[in-house]
């Protein structure tokens, strides 16, 4: 029987490898076997937990921050967008000003003005203008004669007020035929 010989260089010690099994292990759990191992060895693995534990946590850091720094890029490069179209929408309009600017203060744009709203002529022009003639108004045709007015009629208040308080000499002289009628 041969036994095999173990090579240095491929051995590797990351956690030493305890000689006997803890009593404690079997009666408490494996966890809690495992972490009294750890504080009978010397502490060397309780060093090699600490410093795992430190490094997830500064790598979860670095994550986290670079998740954060990647959210904000994408954030500044949208309102980017934002700003560069706003920017080339505005420099559209800035080059239609500038042509309407530049047409405004042209000579043709000037001579048009000066034809159209001031009446000016060039020498050698025919100008010619119009005389309106405004039409005069056709006279009236003459009113129509209107019949004349019925008398007013008395209000219904005041013909019951004659009814009931006309004294007897006014009621013989508004009826002639019964006055003459009563003295024959």
């Amino acid at each position: 029987m041969t036994m095999k010989r173990i090579r240095h260089h491929a051995r590797r010690k990351v956690l030493p490898i305890p000689t006997r099994r803890p009593s404690i292990a079997a009666i408490e759990g494996m966890l809690v076997g495992r972490i009294a191992a750890l504080a009978r060895s010397g502490g060397r693995g309780l060093i090699s937990i600490v410093l795992g534990a430190i490094m997830v946590a500064l790598i979860g850091l670095l994550i986290a921050n670079f998740i954060g720094q990647v959210m904000q890029s994408a954030s500044l490069e949208s309102s980017r967008v934002a700003i560069q179209a706003e920017v080339d929408q505005l420099r559209d309009e800035e080059r239609v000003l500038i042509g309407a600017v530049d047409y405004a203060e042209s000579k043709v744009n000037v001579e048009r003005i000066a034809r159209e709203q001031l009446g000016y002529a060039r020498d050698g022009d025919i100008v010619i203008l119009p005389q309106i003639i405004a039409p005069t108004p056709a006279p009236d045709p003459a009113p129509a004669l209107a019949p004349p007015a019925a008398p007013p009629q008395p209000s219904n208040a005041q013909r019951w007020w004659d009814a009931f308080f006309r004294t007897t000499a006014e009621a013989t002289d508004s009826s002639p035929s019964g006055a003459d009628s009563q003295q024959r």
